[in-house]
């Protein structure tokens, strides 16, 4: 086994990688609305380590999320990115700007963001 390049070419840094199972009641909210209003964010699809923290929110912390509009599946093949690529991805949700609404309102976050994948 050549370690030298199983070192250089590691996906991610360990310091960057988490064992933490995020949890709690805002975290489980968040995921489940996600799910039924058919919407994602880049916190799941970018298996982002700070998922738990940042919807978790709490007592003395601010709840966010980023929300991916156009679906899941990016055109682009970023090497640095966890998202999935599609040449031909899904077509669009028609219903995802009311669901987004609906969302957002429903969650009472502190702080949205909203970006989309490319479709190049």
């Amino acid at each position: 086994v050549d370690l030298f390049f199983m070192v250089r070419y590691q996906r991610l840094p360990e310091w960057l990688k988490t064992n933490k199972v995020p949890s709690g009641t805002n975290f489980a909210r968040i995921k489940r609305d996600l799910r039924g209003f058919n919407l994602h964010t880049v916190c799941e699809e970018a298996k982002c380590p700070n998922i738990g923290d940042c919807w978790g929110g709490g007592e003395h912390q601010t709840a966010t999320a980023t929300i991916m509009l156009m679906g899941d599946e990016c055109t682009r093949g970023c090497r640095f990115c966890s998202v999935k690529t599609s040449r031909t991805p899904n077509p669009l949700d028609p219903n995802e700007p009311e669901n987004v609404a609906h969302a957002i309102s429903k969650w009472g976050l502190d702080y949205v963001v909203l970006t989309s994948v490319d479709r190049d």
